[in-house]
């Protein structure tokens, strides 16, 4: 089975409701119905928790990233990562950080709306657009 992961921007859409939140909820549902395996870093978790605080109680916050643990796996993220990023000629620091995350995990795709910033990838990266247009 195909393990996707999924950026952070991808979990945003979805929760925010915006105009791609669709092909988030597309995603998230070949997760639940076993057609792949949905995986994000905890750095997501983290970075999601922020970027959605605003409106909304601790409550809420913890109720979401409750729900979301239990479609998709919540990745480890560890020093060696961090050693590796350090050393990553890639200009985002976030960025590598998840590219570092989704290889330590074996990932064999990357969803993101910033294909720019996984340039250096040598996993594959697809916008959810895309990755949904090829099954």
């Amino acid at each position: 089975m195909k393990t996707l992961f999924l950026d952070t921007n991808i979990l945003v859409d979805f929760v925010l409701e915006r105009e791609r939140a669709d092909d988030a909820a597309q995603l998230l549902q070949l997760g639940e119905d076993g057609k792949v395996r949905i995986a994000v870093s905890f750095l997501t978790i983290a970075n999601l928790a922020y970027i959605i605080r605003k409106g909304r109680s601790q409550e809420e916050i913890y109720a979401i990233i409750t729900d979301f643990q239990e479609m998709f796996d919540v990745l480890s993220m560890d020093s060696r990562q961090l050693k590796k990023a350090l050393h990553s000629p890639a200009a985002d620091f976030e960025y590598i950080l998840q590219y570092q995350c989704a290889r330590a995990h074996h990932c064999d795709l990357i969803i993101t709306r910033n294909g720019k910033h996984f340039r250096f990838s040598e996993i594959r990266v697809a916008t959810p657009k895309e990755y949904l247009a090829s099954r």
